[in-house]
C-alpha cells in the first residue's frame, strides 16, 4: 500500500502583526503575494511563492471568528504547521484513514484574490488529520484553481535568490516519539535516523525532526534565542543560488544574521520566533 502522503505543499508561520511581518519577510529579499484574507474575514495572509511550494504568513484579523483562526493564536508566533500536497483530496483522506490516522471530511475552501481591477476566487480543498506530530498543525490541500495560486509569475522571483524550500526543522526533545506518525504517513523506508533526530526527504524538502542541542549544531546556538516554544515547527531553510544576494538584502534592511555552514541564518529573535536559514542550493 502506497504511503497517504509524499510532498510538500507548503508550510505556515503564524505572526501577530501582518504588516510588521510583510516589512521583516521583504527585508529578507522575498517577494509577498498581495494581501488576503479569507475565513469570513477572521484570517488574513501573504504567501512567499517557488515553483511547487510556498510559505503561507497568517494572522488572525478582525473579531470574525473560525477554526483556523483559533489554530493560528493557540501558539506563540513562529512555525505553525505543515501543508502536505495531495491531487486528489478523497483519496488522500481514504488512504490517510487507512493508515489508521484519524481524519476529518474534506472540507471545500475559497479566498478572493483582486488581479488587474477584477476579483477571482481561489479555490482549494483540505483535509485535517490527527498527525500525532506534536506542535505542527498538518493537513492535505488540492488546489483546485492551481492558476490562480501562482497567478503572478514575478511572485516566484526574489531578490535573495531564493529558489524554494530546501528543508522544515521540527524541534523536540524526544524527536524518536515521533517515528510512528512519520512512518504512517510517508513510509517507513522514508524515514531516516539523522543526527539528533530524524529525516525525511519528501520530493526535494528535507523534513527533520532535532532536539535542541541539535538546532544549536545545525544553525548556532544563538540561533535559537527567541524561539516559540518546543515542540513546533522551529525552522526553514531556504535553497538559494548565492548566499551573498540574501546578505546583501538583509544588510539593506539591517536584519541581524549570521554566517553558518553553507550558508547564512537569522535567529528566531529577528524573524517573529522561527529560525530561517539560507543554503546554497
Amino acid at each position: 500500500m502506497n504511503a497517504p502522503l509524499s510532498a510538500v505543499d507548503h508550510s505556515l508561520v503564524a505572526v501577530p502583526d501582518l504588516d510588521a511581518a510583510s516589512k521583516t519577510w521583504r527585508g529578507f529579499g522575498f517577494t509577498l503575494t498581495p494581501r488576503a484574507v479569507h475565513g469570513g474575514g477572521a484570517t488574513a495572509n501573504h504567501c512567499i511563492m517557488f515553483r511547487n511550494t510556498y510559505v503561507e504568513l497568517v494572522a488572525a484579523i478582525g473579531s470574525a471568528d473560525s477554526p483556523f483562526a483559533s489554530l493560528v493564536t493557540a501558539r506563540p508566533p513562529g512555525g505553525l504547521g505543515i501543508a502536505f500536497a495531495s491531487s486528489d483530496i478523497a483519496a488522500t483522506a481514504a488512504a490517510l484513514t487507512a493508515a489508521g490516522i484519524p481524519t476529518q471530511p474534506p472540507q471545500a475552501l475559497s479566498r478572493p484574490l483582486e488581479l488587474d481591477g477584477e476579483t477571482h476566487t481561489v479555490a482549494f480543498e483540505n483535509v485535517l488529520f490527527e498527525a500525532e506530530l506534536p506542535g505542527v498543525i498538518a493537513f492535505a490541500c488540492h488546489h483546485l484553481t492551481p492558476q490562480l495560486t501562482r497567478a503572478r509569475h514575478e511572485w516566484q522571483l526574489h531578490a535573495n535568490g531564493a529558489t524554494g524550500i530546501a528543508e522544515l526543522v521540527i524541534g523536540a526533545d524526544h524527536p524518536a516519539l515521533y517515528r510512528p506518525a512519520l512512518e504512517k504517513l510517508f513510509g517507513p523506508s522514508h524515514v531516516a535516523d539523522a543526527p539528533h533526530g530524524l529525516s525525511v526527504i519528501l520530493e526535494g524538502i528535507a523534513l527533520a525532526v532535532m532536539t535542541p542541542v541539535g538546532l544549536a549544531a545545525r544553525f548556532g546556538t544563538k540561533a535559537l534565542d527567541g524561539l516559540a516554544p518546543l515542540p513546533g515547527l522551529a525552522a526553514t531553510v531556504f535553497g538559494v543560488n548565492e548566499p551573498d544576494a540574501a546578505a546583501a538584502m538583509m544588510d539593506m534592511a539591517r536584519i541581524p544574521y549570521a554566517e553558518h555552514h553553507h550558508g547564512l541564518v537569522v535567529a528566531a529573535k529577528n524573524t517573529g520566533g522561527m529560525i530561517v536559514a539560507f543554503e546554497e542550493n
